[in-house]
């Protein structure tokens, strides 16, 4: 890698920024598919603020610097939407929220905000409390055996029916559980076309090609058939679903569009946060230290009755914990965004047709901001600490605008779901399951998170 030190004008090219050179043609495709993860951090760690490469033929400046990240995702957002490198996830997601623009976003946005907003969290709560209890009921026969089970899938189960519940109406079933297998087939799909040289077109007879329309059309029929079970029974319903089917019938839409919707916001409510929770559970059995103290919190907090909204301004360190836990392991890891016009930051000057990337992961690992930073270290985040960094030195639901609509429900979801869980269980890593991270469009634990539970003596 050639470091290139001189500032560059707005006339100069692009090129002229530090960054590894890569290869003719391919960039650095090669070096990215390999290990995505360390190949990024690593370019921070050699050229800093501000990396430029390729992408196959397409050019990409990684912006590392906090202020630069906020001009980007805050100061200057109408600059900016999202960048080509989404567009594998269209088949997925089509005109949602999460790939929208403009005033189709921000129309959207606005329709489904009171679903996220105060007065529905005490009820939200008791969702998010009452699907564990019903899931918890089936380990106790892997308390009583001792028999091993996958926490990352159990989480993925668990999230999706709070999404069902929260915003539904309705439950999960196990008539629905091929929707976790599905969404694993479409994320790695996408995320290989991201990285790829070069993606065959999904006519192509191959067998990936066929297991992702397979898995397109089983998402499909899940999404259809929950709008087909709210219009056989309506109901009195004042939840999510509802604020949907009403926006759309008054404007006439299509219900592709509803499907888009809902299938946006099922992906970001259920998948970020059952990754954060998986990563949560390894991180507690590799500290028990943190773990005792986590648990004596809710025993203190709670005293072995169910916890709720209310009790949350209470549960400081499991907050904490939770945040460290997305701190080293985002569940959205890296951002793209393509600038409309020419625009600079504070650290460089971006061209329109290059791509700018943010990566929480990388800057997540900043020692600048974070020493030692590969350490758990829930005090990370107490408010002296908190203090001590720029604002977006930390940015695991995004930033600006588009931060995560549903930021406060998932940080009030991994909160009450460790506590209602830690309260019955005691959870130990299998020693045979080797743990890291895979890079799909969300960061998952590739493998899984193999473990065993003990039932805890109930408080009273």
């Amino acid at each position: 890698m050639t470091l290139v030190n001189e500032r560059i004008s707005i006339e100069r090219p692009v090129r002229r920024l530090p960054g590894p050179k890569g290869l003719p043609l391919l960039g650095i495709m090669l070096d990215v598919r390999r290990d995505p993860l360390r190949f990024f951090t690593d370019l921070e760690r050699e050229f800093g603020d501000v990396v430029h490469f390729n992408l196959g033929l397409d050019p990409v400046v990684m912006l590392n610097h906090p202020r630069d990240i906020k001009h980007v995702l805050q100061d200057n957002h109408e600059n900016y939407h999202k960048s080509k490198f989404y567009k594998p996830l269209q088949p997925l997601l089509g005109g949602g929220m999460f790939l929208s623009e403009g005033k189709t976003w921000l129309e959207q946005r606005r329709t489904a905000r009171p679903a996220f907003q105060g007065p529905r969290f005490d009820a939200l709560a008791n969702d998010i409390v009452s699907a564990t209890t019903d899931m918890l009921e089936g380990w106790e026969t892997h308390a009583r055996n001792r028999t091993s089970f996958d926490a990352m899938e159990a989480m993925m189960k668990l999230t999706l029916d709070v999404v069902m519940r929260a915003f539904f109406s309705t439950k999960f079933t196990s008539a629905q559980a091929n929707v976790y297998d599905a969404l694993t087939v479409m994320l790695k799909r996408a995320e290989y076309d991201v990285w790829s040289p070069l993606s065959l077109p999904q006519w192509v007879p191959t067998r990936g090609n066929r297991e992702y329309r397979e898995a397109l059309a089983e998402l499909d029929a899940f999404i259809y058939g929950v709008l087909e079970q709210r219009r056989k029974d309506p109901g009195e319903h004042h939840d999510l679903l509802s604020m949907l089917l009403a926006w759309h019938a008054v404007n006439g839409r299509a219900d592709k569009l509803l499907r888009d919707h809902i299938l946006s916001l099922s992906l970001a409510g259920h998948e970020t946060t059952a990754n954060a929770l998986s990563w949560a559970w390894y991180l507690l059995s590799e500290h028990p230290d943190v773990r005792a103290r986590l648990q004596a919190e809710f025993d203190q907090v709670l005293g072995g009755r169910k916890a709720g909204f209310a009790d949350l301004a209470k549960l400081d360190y499991a907050r904490k914990v939770f945040e460290e836990t997305l701190r080293l392991y985002p569940p959205v890891w890296t951002i793209s965004r393509a600038p409309l016009a020419d625009d600079a930051t504070g650290s460089a000057k971006i061209r329109k047709g290059t791509t700018v990337m943010l990566s929480p992961y990388v800057v997540h690992r900043r020692r600048e901001y974070w020493p030692d930073p590969e350490r758990f270290d829930p005090e990370r985040f107490t408010p002296e600490m908190v203090a001590t960094r720029p604002q977006h030195a930390y940015f695991p639901f995004g930033g600006g605008p588009r931060t995560c609509l549903g930021n406060r429900f998932g940080m009030m979801e991994g909160q009450l779901i460790m506590a209602t869980i830690m309260q019955r269980f005691t959870m130990t890593l299998d020693p045979d399951c080797v743990i890291e991270p895979e890079p799909m469009i969300t960061l998952r634990p590739r493998n899984g998170v193999h473990v065993t539970v003990a039932k805890r003596r109930t408080l009273h």
